[in-house]
């Protein structure tokens, strides 16, 4: 599981099936630290399902493309799909 103690974690589009407050408690109760905006303390971007299309790219939100630009300019941002991070939700409750 991806340790999430003292991480700061920011959260676009929406998740399924849990709902955005379950999963701002599970990140919270795991230890990190959850943020409505991208920022220099930025470590993980959590991104809900409409937020990889590839094709268009015009429909990413601006938390995705703030990230983007901060990864380009150096800052280490991991990018957790939502597929990854219900993983890890499975993952961590055995």
């Amino acid at each position: 599981m991806c340790d999430l103690a003292g991480k700061v974690v920011v959260i676009t589009g929406s998740l399924r099936p849990m709902s955005r407050q379950d999963v701002i408690m599970f990140l919270e109760r795991n230890g990190a630290i959850v943020q409505g905006y991208v920022s220099a303390q930025t470590n993980i971007l959590l991104t809900g399902h409409k937020q990889l299309d590839l094709f268009e790219p015009d429909k990413r939100s601006k938390k995705y493309e703030a990230t983007i630009s901060r990864i380009e300019e150096g800052q280490k941002i991991t990018i957790l799909s939502e597929e990854a991070f219900f993983n890890m939700v499975k993952k961590s409750q055995f």
